[in-house]
């Protein structure tokens, strides 16, 4: 069974006139995604997360968002990620980022209907290839109705292709989901890498992930 987790760093807002976290909104969106045959592939990513909650002495319960983590946790996730790669070419790891700034005013008026455009442009293509995809989005993005729509856009846009693919969206909380809180460190790493301009951790993976980017004119 092939399955794909799905999360994001940065925002769908779109108040530009002051700094991000002081009143103002991201300049950027990152979606990042990682594709594994389930069975195989997850221990992989979930022992990469779970090192950093035995180094910290810290219950799985307690959730380690990304942004906890220091310079050096952030480092070693990157040679992980690389080594995770190295190992196995089967396992893909993508990531589309977006220039709010830059975005028309239709998708500002229906945010949600820019984080499916990007994730259908990120992913259908791989969805395409597989004959059953388990769909795993962070449920903080994605409520119950847009799942739904979310689940019929990408099943209506593969069956537009010609794909028999099977698609099954079920989106999670991360703090259940080790596989999930990998795809969050992935995409803060990239988000940040335009956002603040922290190339570092970024140049480490690079190599080792799709990136994608949408609206960068001017």
């Amino acid at each position: 069974m092939t399955t794909i987790y799905l999360d994001e760093s940065g925002d769908l807002g779109w108040k530009f006139d002051a700094d991000y976290k002081r009143g103002g909104s991201s300049r950027y969106l990152t979606i990042a995604a990682t594709v594994i045959n389930h069975q195989k592939d997850e221990p992989k990513l979930e022992r990469v997360i779970r090192g950093f909650y035995k180094s910290r002495k810290r219950a799985s319960q307690n959730e380690l968002k990304s942004t906890d983590l220091s310079s050096k946790e952030r480092a070693l996730f990157a040679a992980k990620l690389v080594e995770i790669r190295t190992s196995s070419e089967e396992i893909k790891f993508f990531s589309m980022t977006v220039k709010k700034e830059n975005t028309n005013d239709s998708f500002r008026a229906h945010p949600n209907g820019l984080y499916n455009y990007m994730v259908k442009l990120l992913l259908l293509n791989e969805m395409s290839k597989h004959g059953e995809v388990n769909f795993i989005p962070d449920a903080r993005t994605v409520s119950v109705e847009l799942k739904n729509s979310l689940n019929d856009y990408l099943r209506t846009e593969l069956a537009a292709m010609g794909a028999s693919t099977k698609l099954n969206t079920t989106p999670w909380e991360s703090k259940n989901s080790l596989g999930l809180q990998f795809v969050d460190t992935l995409a803060n790493i990239i988000w940040s890498r335009h956002e603040y301009d922290q190339l570092k951790h970024y140049e480490l993976i690079s190599s080792c992930v799709q990136s994608h980017h949408l609206y960068f004119h001017n």
